[in-house]
């Protein structure tokens, strides 16, 4: 595989029928129908020169991360089935509340069941008639020191706030940010679920892929980049040992 930039969509990895892209926060992955507006897709068709690109799969348009494009239809069928064996493992990093009603963040790490219910533009955790959704808490730690932060804002205090290393078992309408909101702590900044404090919207980040195959696994990992500020190395340092793991 090779790596490579272009000036609309920067690809972490490419072969003959699917690449590793990064999605930046506030691009919708695709648009509607006669909607010429930006998107993943159409950067994607453009750089790839795929017309007929497809995704296996979306982040909302607030989050950022690794997204897989299917250069057609037979490729992302492919994909789907594998999704659907199980073969893809996701990470994300959230930014969350420290603590919350008394409560540290740190109690969160470990295995959470829910079941899911998408009403229009959110979702809602329901005792029945959900989808059965899961993830798993992997670590948490607190956001480091804000002053060696190069976006800090001294009038936003972030001492308050950890970043959480998540592993996303089932993938639902907004797993995360419900599930987490669920739980008492919602995305810092994240209005929609009850969270406060962060002026530029909520920060989540898929930041690694694994897809397991018979010839071998691949691992899709985004390096620190300017748009992931505060997360404290023991996370890096656990992530990287989970994707080293076979």
């Amino acid at each position: 595989m090779n790596s490579m930039r272009a000036s609309a969509l920067e690809i972490i990895s490419q072969t003959a029928d699917e690449a590793a892209v990064f999605k930046p926060a506030g691009l919708s992955c695709e648009r509607a129908a006669g909607d010429r507006g930006d998107s993943l897709l159409q950067r994607a068709r453009a750089a790839l020169h795929w017309d007929d690109c497809q995704l296996p799969h979306r982040l909302d348009r607030p989050t950022r991360g690794v997204m897989m494009i299917a250069r057609d239809r037979a490729v992302v069928a492919h994909h789907c089935e594998e999704i659907r064996q199980g073969a893809w493992e996701k990470w994300y990093f959230a930014r969350i509340p420290l603590r919350a009603r008394d409560v540290d963040a740190h109690t969160l790490v470990g295995e959470h069941r829910a079941y899911l219910k998408r009403e229009g533009k959110l979702a809602r955790v329901v005792r029945s008639g959900g989808d059965p959704s899961r993830l798993t808490v992997l670590g948490v730690a607190a956001t480091r020191d804000p002053t060696h932060d190069p976006t800090h804002d001294p009038t936003h205090d972030s001492s308050r706030e950890a970043h959480a290393l998540i592993r996303l078992d089932t993938g639902r309408f907004h797993q995360i940010r419900v599930m987490l909101a669920s739980l008492g702590f919602p995305l810092i900044g994240d209005d929609a679920y009850g969270g406060e404090g962060w002026p530029d919207g909520f920060d989540l980040e898929s930041v690694a892929l694994r897809i397991k195959r018979a010839q071998g696994d691949l691992v899709f990992r985004l390096p620190v980049h300017a748009a992931r500020h505060g997360v404290a190395p023991e996370l890096e340092a656990t992530l990287t040992q989970i994707l080293s793991a076979r």
